[in-house]
């Protein structure tokens, strides 16, 4: 599993690069403003939902998934601030840092279940 998930994390990178086309004109590869507020809000409630947590489990044996669980949380407000400021011209980004983003929150969240998973378990 271990070995999968790190070929996963190392090829990921390289078939984006390999796959860049770039997209028609007329279609947009962003999504619609208004879903990306609603899911910076999602994840600004669930950061604040999890610090609650990991202060009620503060020094047990789930307080590490529960840190982790938190950054993967942060990362993706992170990367949804990212998405709008680069919408608006705020910031110039990279067309790989917002996927980059998504796929360390990802890993933290695996991190996160596999870490509880061995504490219960």
């Amino acid at each position: 599993m271990r070995r999968l998930f790190t070929l996963t994390l190392v090829t990921l990178p390289g078939v984006a690069i390999a796959q860049e086309v770039q997209p028609p004109v007329a279609v947009s590869s962003t999504p619609p403003l208004l879903l990306t507020i609603v899911v910076l809000a999602s994840a600004i409630a669930c950061v604040v939902f999890c610090a609650q947590v990991l202060t009620l489990v503060r020094g047990g044996q789930l307080s590490r998934s529960w840190l982790v669980f938190t950054a993967g949380f942060g990362v993706l407000a992170l990367s949804q601030v990212i998405v709008i400021l680069t919408g608006f011209g705020i910031i110039p980004a990279s067309r790989y840092l917002v996927p980059v983003l998504l796929i360390l929150m990802s890993s933290l969240f695996a991190y996160g279940l596999y870490d509880t998973k061995r504490v219960l378990g």
